[in-house]
């Protein structure tokens, strides 16, 4: 999930001033040219919708990549999508594929989507589709079904469905080792997680951080140390390939995959391990965390997460790797292309 995601976040103008060139052009550009042009429709291979002011980066290395591979490619943001709306439903426009990195924070989106799936264009990881994948106590029980391994974990109800955990469940909950870890079904970056869990008052009030969500109780992993770097990843299912990044949890921070480090993380395992994920999410794209433990066990930390964090390393101390970001945008072009095709 993006970091520091914000349900609302509009994009800055002091952002949209510091990123300026190489200029994006939207759909407003273009719209003008409807009024003029009435009986044409327009059609457009690649849209793009966003909102989350650090996504600009992203946009641009897509819409170098689509300029590369021939395609139409326009992106949306708060400023025109009501009138993007407007021109599917008037007929002025239509798309082939659609890659929303909005809805989740936005409901003004949401128009473009259904337009999508009533009118035969593609949606990369289908909003229904990606709410089903990010419920971490739904996930859990199908990714034993297909073989992943997963910590230990124990299922508790919301705060607001039971404030007070009974007596037998608190029983099961503390036959994890402590420090245990508490986090939400839904969400991610962070929000409502406490990694060291050691007392009731925990577990009973660290739920209120999310009242609405069920939550899971879960043993702590502790991975095996490699290069002084400890053995944790962002493993990436882009389109049925996997790209890989070392990714601290305790500080954030990525380092580049390289080919010299897959024998020594079982890189083919994991592979194994991202297409039995992916067969429960059903997803285009999403990422997982996954850990090679001190027992050197891999085990699945935090399963499905979609809308993930594209900030591009060379811009944020925190950011993900650039080639890796760049890959991943050159499959969504590809995937767009080869829809086009069809």
């Amino acid at each position: 999930m993006r970091f520091h995601r914000v349900r609302g976040a509009k994009i800055t103008l002091a952002a949209e001033k510091a990123n300026s060139p190489p200029k994006i052009f939207g759909v407003a550009s273009y719209f003008r040219r409807f009024k003029f042009n009435r009986r044409m429709t327009e059609t457009i291979d690649l849209v793009a919708l966003w909102e989350w002011e650090f996504d600009n980066e992203f946009i641009r290395l897509l819409q170098r990549e689509a300029r590369q591979a021939n395609l139409r490619f326009e992106h949306v943001t708060t400023y025109d999508i009501e009138d993007f709306i407007c021109a599917l439903r008037s007929g002025k426009i239509r798309f082939s594929t659609l890659l929303d990195r909005a809805i989740d924070s936005n409901d003004a989106f949401a128009p473009v989507q259904e337009w999508a799936l009533q009118n035969g264009a593609s949606v990369i990881n289908p909003y229904g589709e990606s709410l089903r994948a990010m419920n971490k106590s739904y996930v859990h029980y199908e990714l034993i079904k297909v073989g992943v391994n997963v910590p230990f974990t124990v299922m508790l109800p919301s705060y607001e469905e039971m404030r007070w955990v009974s007596e037998s469940l608190m029983r099961e909950v503390f036959k994890l080792p402590l420090p245990f870890v508490l986090k939400p079904a839904h969400g991610g970056g962070g929000e409502g997680v406490i990694k060291n869990v050691t007392s009731h008052h925990h577990v009973h009030d660290g739920r209120k951080l999310c009242y609405w969500d069920s939550y899971l109780a879960q043993e702590r992993v502790y991975p095996k140390y490699l290069y002084g770097w400890r053995c944790w990843f962002r493993a990436y299912w882009v389109f049925g390939d996997v790209l890989l990044t070392w990714w601290d949890d305790t500080t954030l921070i990525y380092r580049p995959f390289s080919d010299k480090d897959k024998p020594f993380v079982r890189f083919d395992e994991i592979q194994t391990m991202m297409t039995r994920i992916a067969q429960v999410a059903k997803l285009h794209f999403f990422s997982t965390e996954i850990a090679l433990t001190r027992e050197d066990k891999l085990v699945a930390v935090d399963y499905i997460n979609d809308q993930i964090d594209l900030r591009l390393k060379s811009k944020h101390y925190d950011g993900v790797p650039d080639q890796l970001v760049e890959t991943i945008a050159r499959k969504i072009v590809a995937f767009a292309k080869e829809r086009k095709r069809q």
